[in-house]
């Protein structure tokens, strides 16, 4: 039974030293072949979108708390390298198609990096940095109610507003930073990411749908690698440090697998989930700050 009478700042005092769960590296690792999978346009794709709400969750969750230094090199120095890998191949797209470059950059990159996919990187950066913000006298009642009403404005405003990026895709996963944060302030680990699933459903029952399916199948990932913790092996290891890389590297291999690749083989999925594997273990040797 929950017990609301606890101080918020006695919570943050005791950021999450969490022995490391193998079911939520396994999930890291499907999240990103998810969002692979999403990229490819492959049938029924939609649901590798899950991976970001799911994500976010998860970072919201192991990094709130903690000093905003680790933050900043875990979120934003691959954000500002990959930042830098993605103007270079913007400027060499444009050189060879020869596009003009205010064609390539436009004003919302610099909230996002010169790739979309970049986004949720700052994004979690700065919802770290609002949470070590919130009062200290905050207990963990009033922190539901506020993470209640932000996470169900946020569906009915993506829902109902067409939003620019990028504050159209932080609107989507705010209710999955939420849960994230409340994850770590609350005992029970599985009920926020199993309340946001409810609080989906019933969206999707009043017709709100926006992005409300992803969301749920991201709370319900997360409730169940919270309910289901495998113990942690050097296979789970491995799949949960190579994720990051491949999710980073990934647009740019469809880019160029594209110029030799029809869009609907259906070998571009394998060809890219595979290639992005072997960049990542290559940039893991020669650049380990990237990923």
């Amino acid at each position: 039974m929950l017990t609301f009478t606890a101080n918020y700042s006695h919570a943050r005092s005791h950021a999450p030293a969490q022995t490391r769960n193998g079911s939520v590296d396994l999930l890291r690792f499907v999240g990103a072949i998810g969002i692979i999978l999403f990229h490819c346009g492959a049938a029924g794709s939609w649901i590798g979108l899950a991976a970001l709400p799911m994500f976010v969750t998860l970072l919201v969750f192991y990094g709130a708390g903690r000093p905003l230094i680790g933050s900043a090199r875990r979120l934003l120095v691959p954000w500002l390298i990959w930042s830098g890998i993605y103007t270079v191949l913007k400027i060499m797209q444009s050189l060879v198609a020869g596009t003009s470059l205010s064609a390539e950059f436009v004003p919302w990159m610099f909230l996002t990096g010169p790739s979309i996919h970049l986004w949720f990187l700052p994004f979690a950066f700065l919802f770290l940095a609002v949470c070590v913000c919130l009062p200290d006298h905050l207990p963990v009642a009033g922190l539901w109610t506020i993470c209640l009403s932000l996470s169900a404005g946020s569906i009915w405003l993506f829902h109902t507003i067409d939003l620019p990026i990028p504050f159209a895709q932080w609107t989507t996963v705010i209710p999955a930073a939420c849960a994230g944060l409340l994850m770590q302030r609350t005992p029970n680990k599985i009920l926020p990411p199993m309340v946001l699933v409810g609080g989906c459903i019933v969206a999707l029952m009043a017709g709100v749908d926006g992005n409300s399916r992803q969301l749920a199948i991201a709370g319900l990932a997360v409730a169940v690698a919270m309910f289901i913790s495998l113990p942690r092996s050097v296979y789970t290891d491995f799949l949960s440090e190579v994720s990051f890389g491949m999710y980073l590297v990934h647009p740019a291999l469809i880019a160029a697998l594209l110029c030799v690749v029809p869009n609907s083989s259906p070998l571009l999925f394998p060809m890219v989930a595979a290639g992005s594997l072997a960049i990542t273990l290559a940039l893991r040797k020669v650049l380990p700050a990237s990923v």
